[in-house]
């Protein structure tokens, strides 16, 4: 006993140089602590009559560029009476596709159990995908490429259900070139999964996380407004 009470005033002692916070928990608790994941952030926004449209917002930052572009939009979507729902996947644990190919051989069931899971619903009654994100050296971010690698799950004989898709996206840069790569590839994927490509917004010019604050153009946010009222 004395031992382990010298033990323990040592380590709080010097725990912080030596161990850390974390190790010192578990010496004197004696357990380990619960590891507490990335709740999903899941906003029912608006319950409407028309259209069920689901905005998979991809970006890191809330209230960022391409946050605040997504909500520009989605005020149009509101005003015109749709439902929305919106997606934070910076906020949720979502892995790419595995290639393991269990989806297919039970059920359409993803043996992935993440935050996806939590997705799988909220897309199957939706009419209308909304993707919003920034674009990351040339491309689109790594969640939500992961989130479109994981739809295989729900493709029978690669075929997935019909879907109106619309595309929005930041960039600091904005040259003629500047959104290419990712435009190009959402041109093929509506055109692999049988998909309706409504509109695409590209938001270029906007100051991103090297500066103090972000900021993008009004008139971005305006054509944002104008594009979801028209949907």
């Amino acid at each position: 006993m004395e031992r382990r009470n010298f033990l323990k005033g040592t380590l709080i002692t010097m725990g912080s140089l030596l161990l850390g916070a974390k190790a010192i928990h578990r010496f004197l608790n004696d357990k380990e602590p619960e590891e507490s994941p990335l709740p999903p952030v899941i906003d029912r926004i608006h319950q409407g009559d028309k259209k069920n449209v689901l905005v998979i917002m991809s970006a890191g930052t809330r209230l960022g560029n391409t946050d605040r572009l997504a909500d520009a939009y989605i005020k149009g979507l509101v005003e015109r009476g749709h439902s929305v729902t919106k997606v934070y996947l910076g906020s949720m644990k979502i892995e790419g596709c595995r290639g393991c190919g269990a989806c297919q051989r039970f059920a359409h069931r993803c043996a992935i159990r993440d935050n996806m899971q939590d997705i799988y619903p909220l897309f199957a009654e939706c009419d209308t995908v909304v993707m919003a994100s920034p674009l990351y050296f040339w491309t689109i971010t790594s969640k939500l490429k992961a989130f479109i690698e994981r739809l295989y799950a729900i493709s029978t004989d690669d075929k997935y259900p019909q879907k109106d898709f619309v595309l929005l996206m930041t960039a600091g840069d904005d040259n003629d070139t500047t959104f290419e790569q990712p435009k190009r590839y959402f041109h093929l994927l509506n055109q692999a999964l049988g998909w309706n490509e409504v509109s695409v917004y590209c938001a270029g010019g906007c100051t991103g996380c090297e500066e103090l604050a972000r900021q993008i153009g009004k008139e971005n946010l305006e054509n944002a407004y104008q594009m979801g009222l028209n949907l």
